[in-house]
């Protein structure tokens, strides 16, 4: 078997400088890091694509992962993409739309440290992303994946939960797709049942376009009306996702004295789409669960289900280029395309 091997940079390729923790290892010094895998017996393509820390990460930067991965698929079994913790969750979710079609499985990890520090992360974690890599090529399974901490997360549902702890990501409302399990001296991958289900449908056709004039609001107790609509205003956003209260909430007013923030919805819900979104790391989204969210529903706009921030924002950049209305863009939002809702 011959895998990919993309190093973005990222924490793990990161050095100490005199202006902090900046990426300098390229992926053979990263390869060189991971001991546990002088046993791995396969055909290892490094290609060095970036060395960026991942706050630097754009859309442009997605669609050229994605193409180093399609150029090398029908030679390669498998991808392994070595990236920062602080985008990954987005760039896991862009991949997760823009490789739907490519029959190898790809798995994202980093580290929170850098893979020269002692009793750092790195080397278990590229070695866990080998791993899971392999597993999951032998059982021909595809899609796009994190692997840290010893677990094997679904790429749109993955989630950074943590700034500095090891364990620093989690599956959002989704079962791990696999672990890490001790065996006598070292430790095994082990695949879960669970495979998620991958649509061949792509509304945005062959060439993917990334819209990223999108305005993403979170809501705080009394905000002002007025505020939202200056930033309707003033960037005149393709959309607006709206991050809610609980189930998807929008305070409307109580008395002459309260904020209504439904009135921005209605004055701006036929000309741009509004959507909302829980403030909840997990559980979801359902506005017509609560008046406070119906009366938003009424009003047109436009519920993110079960979608996590990342995935809802990335495929709003995949969508709004070609479904700008937002009677187009319900249905499209609605599509489950790789188990993002």
């Amino acid at each position: 078997m011959k895998f990919l091997l993309l190093a973005t940079g990222g924490t793990i390729a990161s050095v100490h400088s005199e202006r902090g923790l900046t990426p300098g290892l390229s992926g053979e010094k990263l390869l060189q890091a991971c001991p546990l895998l002088m046993g791995f017996d396969h055909d290892v393509e490094i290609v060095d694509v970036f060395s960026k820390d991942s706050s630097n990460m754009t859309p442009a930067d997605w669609l050229t992962l994605a193409d180093a991965i399609r150029q090398r698929t029908a030679v390669c079994t498998a991808a392994v993409i070595l990236h920062g913790t602080d985008t990954l969750a987005w760039t896991a979710s862009a991949l997760s739309y823009l490789l739907h079609d490519v029959a190898i499985p790809v798995i994202l990890t980093g580290s929170m440290h850098p893979a020269g520090d002692p009793n750092g992360d790195a080397a278990d974690n590229i070695y866990a992303a080998f791993q899971f890599a392999l597993q999951l090529a032998l059982y021909k399974r595809r899609g796009v994946a994190v692997a840290f901490a010893d677990a094997l997360i679904h790429g749109p549902k993955a989630l950074k939960i943590d700034s500095h702890r090891k364990k620093a990501f989690a599956s959002v409302d989704y079962p791990l797709l696999g672990e890490m399990k001790d065996k006598t001296s070292h430790k095994v991958a082990w695949l879960t049942p669970q495979t998620p289900k991958l649509s061949p449908s792509r509304p945005w056709a062959g060439s993917p376009v990334f819209e990223t004039n999108i305005a993403l609001i979170s809501l705080f107790p009394g905000m002002k009306a007025a505020s939202l609509d200056a930033i309707v205003a003033a960037s005149a956003p393709k959309a607006v996702v709206l991050e809610a209260y609980g189930l998807g909430g929008v305070p409307s007013a109580e008395d002459l004295l309260d904020e209504n923030l439904l009135d921005p919805i209605a004055r701006g819900a036929a000309s741009i789409p509004f959507i909302l979104r829980t403030q909840s790391s997990f559980g979801g989204t359902d506005p017509s669960h609560y008046e406070v969210g119906r009366k938003a529903l009424d009003l047109g706009a436009l519920s993110a289900e079960g979608m996590t921030r990342e995935a809802l924002m990335t495929k709003l950049m995949l969508l709004l280029p070609r479904f700008g209305k937002r009677e187009e863009l319900e249905v499209r939002l609605a599509e489950n395309l790789c188990d993002e809702i």
